[in-house]
């Protein structure tokens, strides 16, 4: 899996972590590997050469792979597509957000010149 794809069902996880057509098992796993991917506390330290990167790139990823064997398709589906949505909108705000910095300052600049003029 590519990190973008790994963040992508982290967060699909996330959000389908409380939903009740998921079964038990699986939001325990889910809770482990959310837990596991955003603590700071490793299994084997990370100043461990190899093992302690090993570790990282082989749990978190089966906790997800066992996670997701077990929730349904269509709600796994269902969740992912909520996933992209959020990222989307995230991704909308930022340009929308630099968007209007730009005009701001364009105004502003605008309005230095006029004054500068009279």
């Amino acid at each position: 899996m590519k990190i973008r794809e790994i963040n992508q069902t982290l967060a699909a996880l996330y959000l389908a972590r409380k939903d009740r057509r998921i079964p038990r098992r699986s939001k325990i796993l889910i809770a482990l590997a959310l837990g596991y991917a955003l603590s700071p506390i490793d299994l084997i330290p990370d100043f461990i050469p190899l093992l302690g990167q090993l570790d990282d790139l082989l749990i978190i990823p089966a906790l997800i792979a066992l996670a997701l064997k077990s929730i349904p398709k269509e709600v796994l589906d269902e969740y992912r597509e909520k996933a992209e949505q959020l990222q989307m909108k995230k991704r909308f705000g930022l340009v929308s957000a630099f968007i209007l910095l730009f005009w701001f300052a364009l105004l502003m600049w605008l309005i230095k010149i006029l004054l500068k003029l009279s």
